[in-house]
């Protein structure tokens, strides 16, 4: 019973700090005194970049945790293989590629479909050299 109650307690704070989280960067919609059109349009422009930018940094440190640690998993397994499989080590360092390559997709796809400010240009394939 107590340990329901400690994953309850747990799972509750952190809900509580997701929803601070996220209430944080955007502080003026708080007093409601905008439109939701002015509000939506003040978020998709310029209070969503910093999160962005944190989003990313998270994918590129877990990324290079998990490939330090998929490193470290194939010393093991050189080491001594019985003990340390090779897929271990070859496990961990896919998803740590995986999680650097998110951001690079993210841009991609935003490039691509002209979300941002900064679409990527069309060429045409007798244009590139």
């Amino acid at each position: 019973m107590k340990r329901e109650k400690l994953i309850n307690d747990i799972f509750q704070s952190l809900l509580m700090a997701a929803v601070v989280a996220v209430a944080l960067p955007f502080p003026e919609l708080a007093w409601a005194q905008t439109s939701v059109g002015t509000a939506a349009g003040s978020i998709s422009s310029g209070e969503l970049n910093p999160v962005t930018t944190l989003v990313s940094g998270l994918f590129y440190v877990g990324g290079g945790v998990l490939m330090g640690a998929g490193a470290l998993k194939l010393k093991q397994h050189s080491e001594n293989p019985t003990q340390t499989p090779l897929g271990h080590g070859l496990g961990r360092l896919g998803a740590g590629a995986a999680l650097m390559a998110i951001p690079y997709f993210g841009n991609l796809a935003v490039n691509t479909l002209h979300m941002g400010t900064t679409a990527a240009p069309f060429a045409t394939f007798s244009t590139i050299p």
